[in-house]
């Protein structure tokens, strides 16, 4: 894979927990972005929404989600602050789609950056099934 890609939480949480469902293609993913193949944007929600998702995971102590977290800053990911026009879009998409305001930034975001918005959610993958550029994640080939 090449070019502009948006990841939401669902990929970028396979990085940090061992045995995750997927890992093999999300992994492929971080290292196609650290070795420069690809850009990775996302909304800045996603440092907020990494660590909410690992501080409910039992197996994990506050250091170990502190240090996932600084981990995925230290990648230098793009991630973009709230704009008005995506906050726009993603409402629109929300409401649209039966979906979370918080799901549809992630798409509104690269779709206003004419990205690929790759997704481990199936049941989002399914919603945003008339979107443009939208691929599962289980759908990449990860070799």
């Amino acid at each position: 894979m090449e070019g502009d890609v948006g990841l939401d939480t669902s990929v970028v949480i396979k990085w940090f927990r061992q045995g995750e469902v997927l890992a093999g293609p999300s992994l492929a993913l971080r290292d196609a972005y650290l070795d420069g193949q690809i850009v990775v944007s996302a909304p800045s929600l996603l440092a907020y929404e990494l660590a909410n998702v690992l501080r409910y995971k039992d197996d994990l102590t506050p250091d170990q989600i502190q240090e996932a977290v600084q981990s995925m800053f230290d990648m230098g990911l793009e991630l973009v602050p709230p704009l008005s026009s995506v906050m726009r879009r993603a409402v629109e998409i929300a409401h649209t789609l039966d979906t979370t305001a918080y799901d549809a930034a992630f798409a509104a975001l690269a779709e206003s950056l004419n990205a690929t918005f790759i997704t481990a959610d199936e049941k989002l993958a399914h919603k945003l099934g008339t979107f443009p550029n939208v691929q599962l994640l289980g759908d990449i080939d990860s070799e």
